[in-house]
């Protein structure tokens, strides 16, 4: 993932699909899923300092403070790679 730029949670754009590059050493975020390399996705970001509402890996929605967001370090997601590996692995089934 050379030569990939890194954005915080917190300034990801809404409707965009991540991987977690690194994240600060908080045990509830394991606890909730969110590891390095976890896919999220960034549904909303509430104004005024607010929340920010992420699915993690399109299983359930967990919103995590300004604070802790601006924390957690991204690589956007190749999801057309992601797509391309699973129409060949189906292709190999069928």
């Amino acid at each position: 993932m050379d030569g990939c730029q890194k954005i915080n949670l917190y300034d990801a754009c809404k409707r965009n699909t991540f991987k977690v590059a690194s994240i600060p050493d908080i045990g509830l975020l394991e606890n909730l899923g969110i590891r390095v390399g976890t896919h999220i996705e960034v549904q909303t970001r509430y104004g005024l300092g607010g929340p920010v509402l992420l699915r993690v890996e399109g299983a359930y929605s967990v919103a995590l403070g300004k604070d802790i967001a601006k924390q957690i370090e991204l690589l956007r997601a190749d999801v057309s790679a992601d797509a391309a590996d699973t129409d060949e692995l189906l292709e190999a089934v069928i």
